[in-house]
């Protein structure tokens, strides 16, 4: 037996597939490991696990890429990753809910500015419920993973840095900064 205290610490998972940060745990006071987890401190470690993440990845050519981090400039965000993730989450649930941009997913995928050596990858990480609608928008316009991602990026492009539509700039800018 020995003697434990209650300390805030990273709990890695059971599974060895994530750590859930600052959890309320029993910690043994001789060598420091967690040895519980209090009942208060489940539904913050439930809530982790629930939003597992999804990786999406696909080989787009690496103009696409610039044309991403360009947007994120002509927003003001820099060339910040986290920015471009949300940036794309906030398109691909645009072009999901819309079924003009939806139809024009396959023209744009195979539009001149998709065209390229696919030498980049892009790589992002999508809740379940982005990855649910993902997956649909791949069923119902029948075009693989790397089409639609290309599609995306160039209809950002378009609107974002070729159209400068501003009504559409300042609500990303707004979800942009509440992302932050």
């Amino acid at each position: 037996m020995r003697s434990t205290t209650f300390r805030e610490r990273d709990v890695p998972l059971a599974s060895g597939k994530g750590i859930v940060p600052g959890v309320l745990a029993s910690v043994c006071d001789h060598c420091g490991e967690v040895v519980s987890i209090p009942q208060q401190s489940v539904p913050r470690i439930r809530e982790t696990v629930k939003y597992s993440r999804h990786p999406l990845e696909a080989r787009i050519p690496r103009h696409l890429i610039d044309a991403l981090i360009l947007v994120c400039y002509e927003l003001g965000f820099g060339s910040s990753e986290s920015k471009q993730t949300i940036l794309f989450r906030f398109y691909l649930l645009r072009m999901s809910s819309t079924k003009k941009l939806q139809g024009s997913l396959e023209k744009l995928s195979q539009s001149e500015e998709a065209q390229g050596r696919a030498d980049a990858r892009f790589s992002i990480k999508l809740n379940d419920e982005l990855y649910d609608i993902f997956l649909k928008l791949e069923k119902t316009t029948h075009l693989n993973k790397a089409q639609i991602v290309k599609g995306i990026i160039i209809q950002m492009k378009r609107d974002i840095l070729d159209e400068k539509k501003k009504d559409l700039q300042e609500d990303i800018k707004d979800v942009l900064l509440l992302a932050a």
